[in-house]
Protein backbone atom coordinates (compact mmCIF):
# COMPACT_ATOMS: atom_id res chain seq x y z
CA UNK A 1 0.00 0.00 0.00
CA UNK A 2 1.11 3.49 -0.52
CA UNK A 3 0.48 4.25 3.18
CA UNK A 4 -2.71 6.62 2.77
CA UNK A 5 -6.17 4.56 3.81
CA UNK A 6 -8.83 4.58 5.40
CA UNK A 7 -10.26 2.78 7.83
CA UNK A 8 -13.95 2.56 8.23
CA UNK A 9 -13.41 1.49 11.89
CA UNK A 10 -11.99 5.00 13.02
CA UNK A 11 -15.54 6.69 13.36
CA UNK A 12 -15.11 9.34 10.27
CA UNK A 13 -11.41 10.59 10.18
CA UNK A 14 -9.33 10.07 7.39
CA UNK A 15 -6.14 10.00 6.59
CA UNK A 16 -5.77 13.20 3.87
CA UNK A 17 -3.89 12.65 0.62
CA UNK A 18 -3.38 16.64 -0.43
CA UNK A 19 -6.36 16.37 -3.09
CA UNK A 20 -8.34 18.50 -1.25
CA UNK A 21 -5.94 20.78 -0.90
CA UNK A 22 -4.64 20.73 -4.35
CA UNK A 23 -8.32 21.13 -5.68
CA UNK A 24 -9.00 24.59 -3.68
CA UNK A 25 -5.83 26.04 -4.67
CA UNK A 26 -6.45 24.71 -8.71
CA UNK A 27 -10.12 26.58 -8.25
CA UNK A 28 -8.46 29.89 -6.36
CA UNK A 29 -6.03 30.25 -9.10
CA UNK A 30 -8.51 29.77 -11.82
CA UNK A 31 -10.87 32.09 -10.26
CA UNK A 32 -8.26 34.88 -9.38
CA UNK A 33 -8.22 38.03 -11.40
CA UNK A 34 -5.49 38.24 -13.89
CA UNK A 35 -4.66 41.63 -12.05
CA UNK A 36 -3.51 39.02 -8.66
CA UNK A 37 -1.61 36.75 -10.42
CA UNK A 38 0.34 39.54 -12.33
CA UNK A 39 -0.40 40.35 -15.20
CA UNK A 40 -2.05 43.35 -15.22
CA UNK A 41 -5.52 44.45 -16.66
CA UNK A 42 -5.13 47.15 -20.15
CA UNK A 43 -4.53 50.33 -18.99
CA UNK A 44 -3.20 49.69 -15.90
CA UNK A 45 -1.22 52.29 -13.81
CA UNK A 46 1.68 49.76 -13.57
CA UNK A 47 1.95 49.39 -17.11
CA UNK A 48 1.82 53.16 -17.30
CA UNK A 49 4.66 53.49 -14.97
CA UNK A 50 6.60 50.57 -16.97
CA UNK A 51 6.11 52.41 -20.15
CA UNK A 52 7.24 55.62 -18.67
CA UNK A 53 10.15 53.58 -17.08
CA UNK A 54 11.22 52.30 -20.56
CA UNK A 55 10.56 56.01 -22.36
CA UNK A 56 13.24 57.42 -19.82
CA UNK A 57 15.73 54.05 -20.30
CA UNK A 58 15.54 55.08 -24.10
CA UNK A 59 14.75 51.15 -24.57
CA UNK A 60 12.32 51.03 -27.92
CA UNK A 61 11.43 48.19 -28.28
CA UNK A 62 10.26 47.98 -24.48
CA UNK A 63 8.22 51.16 -25.72
CA UNK A 64 6.47 49.10 -28.11
CA UNK A 65 5.48 45.90 -25.85
CA UNK A 66 4.55 47.97 -23.24
CA UNK A 67 2.66 50.17 -25.60
CA UNK A 68 1.11 47.23 -26.81
CA UNK A 69 -0.01 45.82 -23.64
CA UNK A 70 -1.04 49.24 -22.42
CA UNK A 71 -3.40 49.20 -25.24
CA UNK A 72 -4.40 45.67 -25.34
CA UNK A 73 -3.81 45.43 -29.19
CA UNK A 74 -1.79 43.06 -31.61
CA UNK A 75 -0.48 45.61 -33.82
CA UNK A 76 0.99 48.72 -33.59
CA UNK A 77 -0.69 51.63 -35.04
CA UNK A 78 0.87 53.80 -37.86
CA UNK A 79 2.55 56.33 -35.66
CA UNK A 80 4.51 53.76 -33.08
CA UNK A 81 5.93 52.40 -36.27
CA UNK A 82 6.79 56.07 -37.72
CA UNK A 83 7.92 56.89 -34.40
CA UNK A 84 10.47 53.67 -34.45
CA UNK A 85 11.41 54.26 -38.10
CA UNK A 86 12.76 58.05 -37.41
CA UNK A 87 15.93 56.38 -35.71
CA UNK A 88 16.89 54.43 -39.14
CA UNK A 89 19.90 54.64 -40.63
CA UNK A 90 18.74 56.08 -43.54
CA UNK A 91 17.73 59.34 -41.74
CA UNK A 92 21.16 60.05 -40.43
CA UNK A 93 21.75 62.67 -43.61
CA UNK A 94 21.26 66.10 -43.98
CA UNK A 95 18.02 67.57 -44.75
CA UNK A 96 16.24 64.75 -42.47
CA UNK A 97 16.00 66.39 -39.47
CA UNK A 98 13.01 68.55 -39.82
CA UNK A 99 11.16 65.30 -40.69
CA UNK A 100 12.59 63.40 -38.06
CA UNK A 101 11.86 65.76 -35.33
CA UNK A 102 8.12 65.64 -36.06
CA UNK A 103 7.85 61.59 -35.96
CA UNK A 104 9.76 61.75 -32.48
CA UNK A 105 7.88 64.90 -31.04
CA UNK A 106 4.77 62.89 -32.28
CA UNK A 107 5.76 59.88 -30.75
CA UNK A 108 6.79 61.26 -27.07
CA UNK A 109 3.53 63.26 -26.87
CA UNK A 110 1.29 60.50 -27.62
CA UNK A 111 3.36 57.96 -24.90
CA UNK A 112 2.69 60.76 -23.20
CA UNK A 113 5.86 62.71 -22.51
CA UNK A 114 5.99 66.73 -23.16
CA UNK A 115 9.29 66.62 -25.58
CA UNK A 116 10.55 70.42 -27.74
CA UNK A 117 11.70 70.84 -30.33
CA UNK A 118 15.43 72.52 -30.41
CA UNK A 119 17.28 74.31 -33.44
CA UNK A 120 20.32 74.27 -33.85
CA UNK A 121 21.82 77.35 -35.91
CA UNK A 122 24.85 77.74 -37.04
CA UNK A 123 26.17 81.74 -37.18
CA UNK A 124 29.19 83.17 -39.42
CA UNK A 125 31.01 82.55 -42.61
CA UNK A 126 30.21 78.50 -43.03
CA UNK A 127 27.14 77.39 -42.13
CA UNK A 128 27.84 73.72 -42.10
CA UNK A 129 26.82 71.71 -39.20
CA UNK A 130 28.62 68.57 -38.66
CA UNK A 131 28.03 65.80 -35.90
CA UNK A 132 30.43 63.70 -34.35
CA UNK A 133 29.63 59.61 -33.65
CA UNK A 134 31.39 58.65 -30.76
CA UNK A 135 31.57 55.38 -29.41
CA UNK A 136 33.61 53.89 -26.69
CA UNK A 137 35.54 57.56 -26.28
CA UNK A 138 36.15 56.53 -30.19
CA UNK A 139 34.86 58.70 -33.27
CA UNK A 140 33.42 56.43 -35.19
CA UNK A 141 32.17 58.68 -38.11
CA UNK A 142 31.32 62.54 -39.10
CA UNK A 143 27.80 63.51 -40.30
CA UNK A 144 26.75 66.23 -41.52
CA UNK A 145 23.51 67.40 -39.97
CA UNK A 146 23.09 70.95 -42.40
CA UNK A 147 24.10 72.16 -45.23
CA UNK A 148 21.95 75.53 -44.32
CA UNK A 149 23.10 76.22 -41.08
CA UNK A 150 19.43 74.90 -39.32
CA UNK A 151 18.88 71.04 -37.85
CA UNK A 152 16.36 70.31 -35.89
CA UNK A 153 15.91 67.66 -32.89
CA UNK A 154 13.85 67.11 -29.80
CA UNK A 155 14.75 67.75 -26.13
CA UNK A 156 12.91 65.37 -23.55
CA UNK A 157 13.90 66.42 -19.91
CA UNK A 158 17.98 66.93 -20.25
CA UNK A 159 18.24 64.62 -23.32
CA UNK A 160 18.93 65.55 -27.19
CA UNK A 161 17.01 63.00 -29.20
CA UNK A 162 17.33 62.77 -32.85
CA UNK A 163 18.39 59.94 -35.40
CA UNK A 164 22.04 60.07 -34.43
CA UNK A 165 21.22 59.82 -30.82
CA UNK A 166 19.38 56.47 -31.20
CA UNK A 167 15.95 56.52 -28.88
CA UNK A 168 18.37 57.03 -25.88
CA UNK A 169 19.37 60.84 -26.92
CA UNK A 170 22.22 62.25 -25.25
CA UNK A 171 22.40 64.70 -22.49
CA UNK A 172 22.51 68.50 -24.00
CA UNK A 173 25.69 69.46 -22.68
CA UNK A 174 27.28 66.23 -24.95
CA UNK A 175 25.42 66.69 -27.84
CA UNK A 176 26.24 70.01 -28.30
CA UNK A 177 29.88 69.01 -27.32
CA UNK A 178 29.84 66.60 -30.51
CA UNK A 179 28.54 69.52 -32.98
CA UNK A 180 31.10 70.87 -35.25
CA UNK A 181 31.40 73.92 -37.75
CA UNK A 182 33.84 75.82 -38.74
CA UNK A 183 36.82 77.97 -36.37
CA UNK A 184 35.14 80.92 -38.46
CA UNK A 185 31.63 80.05 -37.21
CA UNK A 186 29.61 78.75 -34.08
CA UNK A 187 26.56 77.13 -32.63
CA UNK A 188 23.45 78.39 -30.95
CA UNK A 189 20.30 76.31 -30.24
CA UNK A 190 17.22 77.62 -28.89
CA UNK A 191 14.02 75.42 -27.70
CA UNK A 192 10.80 76.74 -30.23
CA UNK A 193 7.27 75.80 -30.08
CA UNK A 194 6.81 73.91 -33.05
CA UNK A 195 8.52 73.37 -36.58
Amino acid sequence: MNGHFHDPSAMGTTTHTGRGRITAFLLLFCLLPTRALGHPAPGDDSIKARLKACVLAGDLACVVDQYLLLKDIGRAPGWLVAFQGAFATANRKAGECEKVAKLIHEGLTRLGQRPEYLRFTVQGDVRLLGFNEISNGVLVKSHQLATAGNHWAVKLGDKVIDAYTGFGGLPLADYVARLTTASTSHVVYEVIPAL
